[in-house]
């Protein structure tokens, strides 16, 4: 009986973890970007800062999601992704001001300012994703 129970009440808390996770990955996909993160789940973070984006449709978080992408991609879909997302990044009507914005709080010994890094970054990624065999979306 209490072996009933104890199964149960676990399969229970299993259940309800996993319908909060399904629903944060649908609704809230900015919380699951930071519970990624912080359990070291770059790739996963990576997924979930582009859900967060095509969510919200926010500049930065279509920067956030460039930046984050690049850092786990490995393949040539995954740089390609990337560049096409940076692509759409750069066109952005928003990205001026944003580029003020970030630079403000951006440095780097390595480029003059925001637009330059993100400008490398993409051109980077579209050069790896054909170095690796793939097509950059760009």
């Amino acid at each position: 009986m209490i072996a009933k129970t104890a199964a149960a009440t676990l399969a229970f808390i299993l259940a309800a973890l996993l319908l909060f996770v399904g629903a944060c990955s649908l609704w809230a996909p900015s919380v699951m970007v930071t519970l990624t993160d912080s359990l070291g789940m770059r790739r996963a973070a990576a997924a979930y800062s582009v859900a967060c984006y095509e969510q919200s449709g926010e500049i930065a978080d279509l920067a956030k999601a460039v930046e984050r992408k690049f850092s786990v991609s490995e393949s040539a879909e995954d740089f390609s992704e990337t560049a096409r997302l940076g692509t759409e990044l750069l066109l952005s009507e928003e990205y001026p001001a944003f580029c003020e914005e970030q630079d403000a709080v951006f440095s780097s010994e390595y480029y003059a300012d925001y637009d330059a890094y993100m400008t490398a970054l993409v051109a980077l990624a579209q050069q790896l994703a054909e170095d690796t065999g793939g097509s950059a979306g760009a």
